[in-house]
């Protein structure tokens, strides 16, 4: 557009609102169109210039980081999204930015008036509504109903008049009227998960009645390719798993959803033939199918031992979170599989297999103990930054954390057990002999912790003992885990991960006793979960953390079946509320990250 369209386009909206035979607008069906061609792929969830975002009503209405709201309901001309439309193109601040398609003087002239107008959206506006009032009669009695037999449904966020339904425990053993109460609720559905559903289930019938829905998770369902011709009526979805059904190569080739965005084939009947194949019809569609990441990362680990920017990472299938409260995590899994998954259970950044401890930084990187090193990694990607190496009189690298201070603290475990803090240049500024009663270097220690009064928590497996040292080796306090309360050493209650609390107790996790506990600081239980509480979820515990609602995060390392759970959250009454399962991941240390969208601070660790 040039700057005499601009002018006379500025004179059209001064005078104009009031000439258009349309004299209402609405942001789903006036306004989204124009902002979803031209605006969100540089202001939507994949890149949010200047922090802010455009892919919704709520967000549109949300100031990014200038902290300037962009519409200013009812005046168009004192609103900063007409400003920068109406920029010339040279302009750094134009939108779009020079050399992209923009939007029309009419397309422009409309957003102006939807502005004149109050700025509304109607599904915004019911989006405000309680669930109740939200649904028809009908549709609210299916929800309830459907909720009874251990369904999770809610609306997807505070203001919005879409629902997320997880059929949780339901789905393995849905029935008729199931279905027909989902039917019911179909049209309000934006996101569906059900996992295990019975191929009995007949997906294919009631499925295409999510008409609105943008992402599914129909997981290990037992049904196939009877299900495509429902799902091509679903333009809409742009995430779809299909993980573990049994999709053939035909299925495939008639799927046409999604578009763009996620479709997930693993562990299906679709041959790699027919995945290449679908990836070089489908380029703006992201195929994951079923590599064989330990082959993988056997690579990668030999590529970073060379080059610190060689990346062949796998696409790795993404995980598995339920919750009856709707909780939803974003974590750092370290073991077998190192990885951050986000809130939706996708792999967003995968690191060297094998790791034994980390933590995400704040600046984003990540720590790891790693292959006897502990390595920090550039935040997104794979150079190492910072590293130290194993002593060479010793036989395992175990904890590191990183302190307030900027030093690391490490473990080493073998023929001189001590606990060191190194600086940021790599120097130990701090060694601390370490008395773990046992030659055996592998049983020695674990996940140790400095403390804010400077002293150091670390637990000594097969010495049944959580020791408190001071910086100069003296040991200050000790907490057995071998009490009879808890089973006596029969149980082999040995302590694996030991977290000091703003209360003064300390939490530990006992590995082959499979407990929780928390110790009071004379050394007596004030509080104790285990299986005969968390349904046998206890599997080994290791690696945990203590959130700051009073949650306790349980890593579930020997857990083998690649069905269960793999992470759960207890709270404080021992109910289980959040678990996370994938087949490939064995969590040796937990961090959570993110809680539904909110940064988890304060941390303990």
């Amino acid at each position: 557009m040039n700057m005499k369209s601009i002018f006379i386009l500025t004179l059209s909206l001064s005078f104009s609102f009031t000439l258009s035979a349309q004299t209402t607008f609405d942001y789903d069906t006036d306004i989204a169109p124009v902002l979803e061609k031209y605006c969100v792929k540089c202001h939507g969830p994949e890149k949010q210039k200047s922090g802010y975002r455009l892919d919704s009503y709520e967000a549109l209405m949300t100031p990014g980081d200038s902290e300037e709201v962009a519409i200013d309901a009812g005046f168009p001309m004192t609103s900063p999204l007409i400003e920068y439309l109406l920029l010339p193109p040279e302009d750094e601040y134009a939108m779009p930015p020079e050399g992209e398609d923009a939007p029309s003087g009419d397309e422009i002239l409309t957003i102006a008036r939807w502005i004149h107008g109050g700025a509304k959206s109607e599904s915004a506006g019911q989006g405000k509504l309680s669930l109740e009032k939200l649904l028809d009669e009908s549709a609210f009695s299916a929800v309830e109903r459907l909720r009874a037999k251990g369904a999770v449904i809610d609306k997807l966020a505070e203001n919005s008049s879409n629902l997320v339904v997880d059929l949780q425990s339901l789905a393995p053993k849905i029935d008729a009227s199931a279905i027909e109460d989902l039917k019911s609720v179909g049209p309000y559905v934006h996101e569906f998960r059900a996992a295990l559903l019975p191929d009995s289930a007949k997906v294919s019938e009631w499925i295409a009645t999510f008409e609105n829905a943008t992402r599914l998770d129909l997981s290990h369902g037992k049904f196939g390719d009877e299900i495509v011709a429902s799902l091509n009526r679903l333009g809409g979805i742009k995430y779809l798993n299909l993980f573990g059904t049994q999709l053939t190569d035909s299925g495939l080739k008639d799927l046409q959803v999604p578009q763009t965005g996620q479709l997930f084939l693993g562990n299906t009947k679709v041959r790699n033939a027919a995945l290449m194949k679908a990836r070089a019809d489908k380029p703006n569609l992201t195929i994951y199918g079923n590599p064989d990441v330990n082959k993988t990362l056997g690579i990668t680990q030999k590529a970073w031992s060379n080059s610190s920017t060689f990346n062949p990472i796998p696409k790795v299938a993404p995980g598995r979170q339920a919750s009856d409260q709707g909780i939803r995590h974003s974590f750092l899994i370290c073991g077998k599989l190192t990885a951050i998954f986000n809130e939706e259970s996708e792999v967003v950044w995968l690191g060297p297999s094998g790791s034994r401890d980390g933590m995400v930084l704040e600046n984003g990187n990540v720590l790891l103990s790693i292959k006897n090193e502990a390595r920090e990694f550039e935040k997104g990607g794979h150079k190492v930054v910072w590293s130290y190496k194993l002593d060479p009189r010793n036989k395992e690298l175990g904890t590191v954390n990183r302190l307030p201070s900027g030093n690391t603290l490490v473990i080493e475990r073998g023929e001189l057990p001590r606990l060191l803090e190194i600086d940021p240049q790599g120097k130990i500024v701090v060694e601390v002999p370490l008395q773990p009663e046992t030659d055996n270097g592998h049983m020695q220690t674990r996940m140790a912790r400095r403390l804010s009064n400077g002293n150091y928590l670390v637990p000594h497996l097969l010495a049944f003992k959580v020791k408190e040292y001071t910086p100069s080796g003296k040991i200050v306090n000790t907490i057995k885990t071998d009490l009879p309360e808890l089973g006596g050493r029969e149980a082999e209650n040995w302590p694996f991960t030991a977290i000091r609390l703003p209360s003064g107790n300390t939490l530990v996790n006992l590995t082959h006793g499979n407990q929780s506990v928390e110790f009071a600081p004379d050394g007596s239980v004030a509080w104790v979960c285990n299986n005969d509480d968390a349904g046998g979820r206890f599997a080994d515990p290791c690696g945990g953390q203590r959130l700051p609602n009073g949650n306790t995060v349980i890593g579930s390392y020997g857990q083998k079946d690649p069905e269960k759970v793999k992470i759960f959250e207890v709270s404080e009454k021992k109910e289980v509320v959040w678990e996370f399962f994938h087949p490939d991941a064995k969590a040796h240390e937990v961090h959570i990250l993110t809680t539904n969208g909110k940064p988890v601070s304060p941390i303990y660790r």
